[in-house]
């Protein structure tokens, strides 16, 4: 919904060796963020690899030909699991790829063009389904994260009427609260996400 990877830049001269990693691309129209990201990648000296189930979001960012940039068409598990974690690190990874129904019990016609597409794909896009995909990114992640790291989550955020992180990370933040992160930002509306930071002032 919001941009909440663009509260990361205060963080960025902190951070410790490795890679940028984004799971779920640019698509036609969106925020922008492969853009931004790829620019900080440049601007500090790293590399980003930007990761989408989607090869028509794959193709359209490969156009693009940003500097110091690396699509993959594949799912964030499959890449995460794969991802060399005893010679690599990963120090800025933002999360924002299987979406989020916002109104499960009257669901937009736009959600239900999102659900087809991900049937097209082979998935079944429910919010069960993208907390567990969500979740399991970042337990591949783990093992590689940087010392001085950050983790972004999309389409997360507090609920104060209950008390938990509600959203596509939901379940990936108290696992990151359990390995040593802290949540170094949160807002609803409008922005609708969450930074979380490890070893970073």
């Amino acid at each position: 919904m919001g941009a909440v990877y663009k509260y990361a830049a205060q963080y960025l001269d902190q951070l410790g060796p490795g890679k940028f990693i984004e799971i779920g691309t640019s698509r036609n129209g969106d925020d922008g963020s492969t853009r931004v990201l790829s620019e900080w990648a440049t601007q500090y000296g790293r590399q980003l690899t930007t990761i989408d189930m989607d090869p028509t979001n794959c193709n359209l960012v490969a156009s693009w030909a940003l500097p110091n940039t690396t699509v993959v068409n594949s799912t964030g598990e499959q890449f995460l699991q794969d991802f060399p974690k005893h010679t690599d690190y990963i120090s800025l990874l933002y999360l924002d790829n299987f979406d989020w129904d916002w109104h499960p019990q009257n669901t937009p016609d736009f959600i239900r063009n999102q659900q087809s597409r991900y049937a097209e794909l082979g998935l079944t896009m429910n919010n069960v389904n993208s907390q567990a995909a969500h979740l399991q990114q970042m337990c591949y992640a783990l093992p590689a994260m940087s010392p001085k790291s950050i983790v972004i989550c999309d389409d997360t955020w507090y609920n104060k009427w209950w008390g938990h992180y509600s959203g596509k990370s939901g379940a990936v933040i108290p696992l990151l609260l359990n390995n040593g992160f802290t949540v170094a930002y949160t807002e609803e509306q409008p922005v609708y996400g969450t930074i979380l930071t490890r070893g970073i002032i």
